[in-house]
């Protein structure tokens, strides 16, 4: 087992339990120690200490804020690690008041058994609990044969379907931890109506499913095989219908070659950042997808911005333009014309981020491409700067203008091309152009007086 809790966390623990309670770590936490994964959030649940009580103790180790009419959750930000956020709850009942995701009343309860606690949870793996101060382990739902197994298993049928939210977390936990899940949750799942989860929980299954899965591929084939394709992305049939041949790459199915490049993908992106990672991947789908399906798929995923990163408008440019250095390396015959071209891409997208595509999509089994993408790239700022600038136009006597603007498009066209290098010929440029077009004006205005 790895990933021992942190000092704070076990002094945490053992001042509720000189004050009369018991902690136990739950959920994920417990789950990815048992399987040997390094865990990064902690859960903990509080036995036998009313929420007063427990919120004393709390405010002792940090900042604490209440979430829930009920107050059975409190946000810990720790005095020794402020950065960090924990979840201490009581144990919840939980009852369904109406229809949707969030359609529940949520009522803690501290003397609650830890069976009954645990049959609010959704997989057996998820329903383990453990002692932080003795590692003892407790497992009212038989989560531990489970885990051996490698399966995924419902808690309980009754009340799985009230919160279809897990319809979408099965797929994701099948694909980051290898999981098979059991034909009696598949049933449940492929049974559960999933038009009321809200885009932003869609979205956070998906994104996890992205980034931690080391085989995406599982996760949407199990949005095939649970029927989320039918229900939350249609727009994905494209690649199903696609006829094997259609790609002018790849003489496999569209659908199949999308999920084996899901998979390749994640060698290549290892040294992006998190946006940068998820738009390559969304762009391996995008590329196999009409322009409306597209949109249809960041419309359902409600994908914008990311983290301050243009993540929509990304995806489309990767998806539209990832063929053109590949034609652009066949075709163009003199080198000089290369950085050119490329320098024209480099103007809506990073090389860098085509090149990993290119990769995941094996346009190139040589892998010339790549190679010959990222050494330009080095060299092809994609944030190069126009020389030329309002200001400089300004002073050469044109009016502040919609003119301004398309002067200096027009100077950095000429600087793409290596034709302009400094400000000295940016300048003598725009007043030749400038110049030009009061001739080309006054020669319209005399021939209309003639």
């Amino acid at each position: 087992m790895s990933s021992q809790p942190p000092n704070w966390l076990i002094e945490l623990c053992r001042d509720i339990s000189a004050t009369g309670g018991k902690a136990f770590l739950v959920g994920g936490c417990v789950r990815d120690r048992l399987l040997g994964y390094p865990v990064k959030d902690y859960d903990i649940e509080v036995y036998g200490l009313p929420s007063e009580q427990l919120r004393e103790v709390l405010e002792k180790h940090g900042r604490v804020n209440t979430v829930g009419e009920h107050f059975a959750v409190y946000k810990l930000k720790p005095n020794a690690e402020p950065t960090y956020e924990v979840d201490v709850s009581l144990p919840r009942r939980e009852s369904k008041h109406g229809s949707g995701h969030r359609g529940f009343i949520i009522q803690g309860d501290p003397w609650m058994t830890f069976q009954d606690a645990a049959n609010r949870r959704d997989f057996t793996i998820n329903a383990i609990l453990q002692d932080p101060l003795s590692e003892t382990i407790i497992d009212p739902c038989q989560g531990l044969p489970d885990l051996d197994k490698r399966e995924l298993r419902a808690v309980n049928a009754n009340t799985f379907k009230d919160d279809s939210l897990r319809v979408l977390r099965a797929a994701q936990l099948s694909s980051r931890y290898r999981l098979k899940i059991t034909d009696e949750t598949k049933l449940l799942c492929q049974e559960t109506n999933l038009k009321d989860i809200p885009k932003e929980r869609i979205w956070n299954e998906v994104k996890k499913l992205l980034l931690l899965s080391p085989c995406p591929s599982l996760g949407f084939g199990c949005f095939l095989e649970l029927g989320i394709v039918e229900q939350l992305f249609p727009m994905l049939w494209e690649l199903q219908s696609s006829p094997v041949g259609k790609n002018p790459y790849s003489a496999e199915s569209a659908w199949n070659h999308v999920l084996s490049s899901l998979d390749r993908a994640k060698t290549y992106i290892e040294e992006l950042s998190e946006p940068e990672k998820i738009s390559v991947l969304l762009s391996v789908i995008g590329t196999r997808l009409s322009d409306n399906n597209l949109i249809k798929l960041l419309d359902a995923l409600g994908i914008y911005t990311y983290q301050g990163y243009q993540l929509r408008t990304q995806i489309i440019t990767l998806s539209k333009v990832h063929l053109l250095p590949y034609k652009i390396f066949h075709q163009i015959q003199e080198q000089r014309f290369y950085t050119f071209a490329l320098r024209r891409i480099a103007k809506l997208t990073d090389l860098k981020l085509i090149a990993c595509l290119s990769e995941s999509l094996r346009l190139d089994a040589s892998e010339q491409i790549p190679d010959w993408l990222r050494e330009r790239s080095d060299s092809i700022s994609q944030s190069e700067n126009p020389i030329l600038r309002g200001h400089h136009i300004l002073r050469m006597g044109l009016s502040q203008g919609p003119a301004v603007g398309k002067l200096i498009r027009q100077i950095y066209e000429y600087q793409i091309e290596d034709r302009v290098e400094n400000l000295e010929q940016a300048k003598q440029l725009a007043a030749n152009l400038l110049m030009r077009k009061k001739s080309i004006s006054g020669s319209k205005k005399f021939q209309g007086n003639g």
